[in-house]
């Protein structure tokens, strides 16, 4: 995965392309820049949620800019795929903090979880467990940037975006296909 700095957004700032799929009966909307991922949520594109991150994008239905992405989703959701390789961008939609939070969550590997409270240490703010966990639910690029890996200090899942089962699902399926189940 790599994350893109704002000055690929020159041409087109407020442009994001956007497309729908559906993955295992679940549908998904996609949108990025001409070169990088800018959202994943599983609402329509039309709605709210896409929106909300970018409030004065003009959004532009154009699914082959999304073809590459949608591919890496259907690995991954297919198991063949254990780490994204495009570039993605949340520099426009995220706090310093959050950046550095997110950065963070990236690197928890495929399969494994890691606790909210451990991802204040790694940050060196052990102190902001709810702005850590403000930051993950802020997660612009679902599945690219593992938020479903976090979870609370007491194991158990915690909320998710898209819902606590579905959070629960995730962490399963990566299990399931993970070759390092220690």
């Amino acid at each position: 995965m790599h994350l893109t700095s704002s000055n690929n957004y020159k041409d087109s700032a407020n442009t994001l392309f956007y497309d729908n799929v559906t993955i295992r009966k679940n549908n998904y909307c996609l949108a990025a820049s001409k070169n990088s991922l800018a959202y994943v949520g599983k609402e329509n594109c039309a709605k709210l949620s896409l929106r909300t991150f970018y409030p004065n994008s003009t959004l532009i239905r154009n699914p082959q800019v999304l073809v590459p992405y949608i591919q890496e989703l259907k690995e991954y959701f297919a198991g063949t795929r254990k780490n994204f390789t495009l570039p993605i961008e949340i520099n426009k939609v995220c706090s310093p903090f959050q950046q550095q939070v997110l950065e963070k969550v990236a690197q928890i590997p495929y399969g494994k979880t890691v606790s909210y409270g451990k991802i204040t240490a790694a940050i060196n703010n052990p102190g902001a467990i709810r702005a850590v966990a403000h930051a993950v639910a802020l997660n612009p690029v679902l599945f690219f940037i593992p938020c479903h890996r976090v979870i609370l200090n007491n194991g158990k899942v915690g909320k998710y975006r898209l819902g606590t089962k579905v959070k629960a699902r995730l962490i399963n399926l990566e299990k399931s296909y993970s070759h390092d189940n220690s």
